[in-house]
């Protein structure tokens, strides 16, 4: 799994910048994110576990404030991300946490969760500029994406 290129696509929405990022194993993803003032949409429909901690781990080193999942697994991968957040909070072993609180959300309703994240999340810390809506389904939800990122752009 993840051997797919990650694409890049930008457009704005809501006065904020969205960017469409795909996970991938062979390429260094990570130096398009975002350091500040950002929202994630992460797309997950039952990626391995390793990269989804993987993926957590680098949203929160690069100061994510808001994390919505969506997709199959969105849930689980909610779950994950709470509990990396917490195990952080502990602050045991000294893990980088930013100085801001992260909000965590899961949508079933894929349509809902995309709309959500780039409409209507909101942080009273952090002044959301940025919204990177990260693939790790190799591809096979971009279709869908961009054809809402269209619904959404001719509504407004």
């Amino acid at each position: 799994m993840q051997n797919v290129v990650a694409p890049f696509y930008m457009t704005t929405l809501n006065n904020r910048e969205i960017e469409i990022l795909q996970y991938s194993t062979i390429e260094n993803w990570t130096k398009k994110l975002p350091r500040k003032n950002w929202l994630c949409i992460l797309v997950d429909n039952d990626s391995q576990r390793n990269f989804i901690d993987e993926v957590i781990s680098k949203l929160i080193t690069n100061d994510v404030c808001y994390i919505c999942t969506i997709g199959i697994s969105c849930e689980s991968t909610h779950d994950l991300a709470d509990e990396e957040i917490a195990f952080r909070e502990a602050d045991i072993d000294g893990y980088y946490l930013p100085k801001h609180f992260i909000t965590t959300t899961w949508h079933h309703d894929f349509s809902e969760g995309l709309w959500f994240g780039i409409f209507a999340a909101s942080s009273d810390e952090v002044n959301i500029e940025r919204v990177v809506i990260l693939d790790m389904t190799e591809g096979k939800e971009l279709d869908r994406i961009h054809t809402l990122l269209s619904e959404f752009k001719f509504k407004n």
